[in-house]
């Protein structure tokens, strides 16, 4: 059954980070591997993170990098760019996603499955995009945009919709000691954890709440 309540929306005016192979940071047409948000067909979906260490983890962790050695040897370019986005969904935080009958757990699940369904939804609402944490370094967030983007100079006005400005920060590896807080495919997000404790937690106290009234 289709989910009545609409999530949280919020404008983004931020600059993001995307390492890249490539010669521009964003997809014109289709990607070429399925994502996080996204299937074969739904069209170009841009991956970003709202800081260079989640970008940076981004890399180790889709790489499996394992050590600093192979850390090091690593050689992308990593870039700026700067968003200004409307109506992007909010679910930068478990208990957002959760609130707008979201599971949280699927937002940093090794199983896509759920974020693609909700992807294809939230493009026929006509969303922008999404933030969510990252599933790679907890605390960080990541920025989905949905859509076509082409990079522009950096400090001049876009000419169309569909460009951002961006620019390439450096390239090379990422930073030393990264690597250690680094989340490995399978392994638990501390960031989860600690939500459903403090969930769990909030819960035994309002049942101790109401039992002390019972007396």
């Amino acid at each position: 059954m289709a989910r009545e309540k609409r999530p949280p929306i919020v404008p983004v005016d931020e600059i993001a980070y995307r390492y890249s192979s490539y010669d521009t940071p964003f997809w014109a047409r289709e990607n070429t591997q399925p994502g996080r948000w996204h299937v074969r067909g739904d069209g170009p979906t841009q991956y970003l993170s709202l800081s260079t260490d989640g970008a940076w983890a981004e890399l180790i962790r889709n790489e499996e990098l394992s050590t600093e050695d192979e850390v090091a040897m690593a050689s992308v370019q990593m870039w700026s760019v700067s968003v200004n986005q409307a109506m992007v969904v909010d679910y930068s935080t478990f208990d957002r996603a959760e609130a707008a009958g979201f599971d949280p757990g699927a937002l940093v699940d090794e199983d896509h499955d759920r974020c693609q369904h909700e992807g294809a939804r939230l493009r026929q609402l006509s969303y922008s995009g999404i933030l969510a944490p990252s599933a790679a370094l907890p605390d960080a967030i990541n920025l989905t945009l949905f859509g076509p983007r082409m990079a522009s100079t950096w400090n001049r006005p876009p000419l169309l919709a569909s460009s951002l400005p961006a620019t390439v920060m450096t390239k090379g590896a990422p930073p030393p000691g990264l690597l250690s807080h680094v989340r490995r495919i399978g392994a638990p997000h501390a960031g989860l954890v600690a939500y459903k404790s403090a969930c769990s937690e909030s819960s035994r106290g309002v049942d101790g709440a109401d039992d002390a009234g019972e007396d």
